[in-house]
């Protein structure tokens, strides 16, 4: 992959990190992120949502799946609503897909999200 293709990609998980730095009572905390693989065809991050954490309404950078390891999250996707997935559930979305994150518990959660590139 070329450098702008890397910078490009680079950005679509800041995105997706910032996105999510506003708690529901108007405080702040960092969500952790930990890119695990990076290559031509898929990224594969781990993030740990704090709770309390909103993110941002925002289109699917790529064809996107998210696995839960530890904790829960919910899922606003435009057009089919809210879904909470739990521990070893997988919530997918599409590339372009307008969806937003939320961690709604008084615990963190532990998500590994894979982000395929060619798709």
């Amino acid at each position: 992959m070329g450098q702008r293709g890397a910078i490009g990609w680079g950005l679509a998980v800041v995105i997706l990190v910032a996105a999510g730095l506003a708690r529901a009572d108007g405080g702040a905390r960092s969500v952790g992120e930990k890119v695990l693989l990076d290559n031509d065809e898929i990224m594969v991050i781990e993030f740990v949502f704090p709770p309390g954490f909103r993110g941002e309404e925002h289109a699917a950078v790529a064809n996107e799946f998210a696995y839960v390891l530890a904790g829960e999250f919910a899922v606003v996707t435009r057009g089919r609503g809210k879904r909470v997935v739990k521990p070893g559930e997988v919530e997918y979305a599409a590339k372009g897909t307008i969806h937003q994150s939320l961690n709604e518990t008084r615990k963190p959660a532990r998500v590994l999200v894979v982000l395929l590139k060619g798709g």
